[in-house]
């Protein structure tokens, strides 16, 4: 099969411009500043869960233009859905270039933090099932106030059930609160109650306490 040959001076001509267009050096001027911005660039990574890119480039990317007009550098954050790719900070300064690498990490852990606190989460604890009643009161009326203060949900095991695992759910610092109050209470009615009180040992995260009637 012998190959189609152009006989189209004009087409030939443009094909002709186009290579030596991509073959064009680049001027004198513009080399050096290429080679001596290489050479004088200081560059540092900064590792980041892709789910987290987005605050460093901000609405818009105004985040990532004010981090680059402040320290003069310029960051590179790697496309939507790549993995294991660190954001690239790189500039002229040495000093800007740490401090931007600084305030970025800064940035990722206020993000961090903020959807730490803002996302609810779910742990269990184990109450004895005598005590649920007790701790329940007649109608919720025991806790239903602590509840409501904190707005967290408590399940309990049905009736039928004879799990002593209650699952808390809501907010991180809500869900603490709870726990250290709960406890606090339990030992109090433990240095206060010595008669008619069954304890069990029971676990939260490693933490072992008693758990009495008076809770």
């Amino acid at each position: 099969m012998s190959s189609r040959v152009n006989n189209n001076p004009f087409e030939r001509r443009q094909v002709m411009k186009v290579n030596q267009e991509k073959s064009r050096p680049l001027p004198p001027w513009m080399s050096r500043m290429r080679a001596q911005w290489v050479e004088e660039t200081v560059s540092e990574t900064v590792k980041a869960d892709n789910c987290l890119f987005g605050v460093i480039i901000g609405p818009g990317g105004s985040t990532m233009k004010e981090l680059q007009v402040k320290y003069n550098i310029r960051v590179l954050v790697p496309r939507k859905g790549s993995k294991d790719e660190p954001i690239i900070v790189e500039g002229k300064d040495k000093t800007l270039v740490k401090d931007a690498v600084l305030r970025i990490k800064a940035l990722i852990a206020e993000e961090k933090e903020r959807r730490r606190v803002t996302t609810p989460v779910s742990q269990t604890l184990c109450i004895p099932k005598a005590l649920h009643g007790k701790v329940i009161g007649l109608k919720g009326q025991n806790i239903r106030p602590v509840t409501q203060a904190l707005k967290i949900k408590i399940k309990f095991p049905n009736k039928n059930d004879n799990s002593d695992e209650v699952t808390l759910t809501g907010l991180p610092d809500q869900v603490e609160t709870f726990i250290d109050v709960f406890y606090n209470d339990c030992d109090n009615n433990l240095d206060e109650e010595e008669n008619g009180m069954s304890s069990c040992v029971c676990g939260v995260e490693g933490l072992n306490v008693k758990v009495g009637l008076g809770c």
